[in-house]
């Protein structure tokens, strides 16, 4: 079993997260429920403050759609 007290820590910094970054979450909240379905591509890009970018991608499975949306639940939090 995960240490409780490590999962709680973590939802402490998610609410910090969100409430520095509320369009963020909302926005993914909103793709989570129209856009990821299974063989939906997550494309991701960072881009650090010298400019240089970072790209990956993922085709997502049944399971990973399952598991985002748990996730979602299991925090409590839906684009708040």
């Amino acid at each position: 079993m995960k240490n409780p007290m490590k999962l709680l820590q973590l939802s402490k910094q998610y609410d910090a997260f969100v409430g520095r970054h509320p369009k963020f979450m909302r926005y993914m909240a909103y793709i989570t429920d129209h856009y990821m379905d299974e063989g939906s591509v997550l494309d991701v890009t960072v881009t650090d403050v010298n400019g240089q970018a970072v790209h990956g991608n993922a085709k997502l499975t049944a399971e990973d759609v399952a598991f985002l949306k748990e996730l979602r639940q299991l925090l409590g939090k839906d684009g708040e």
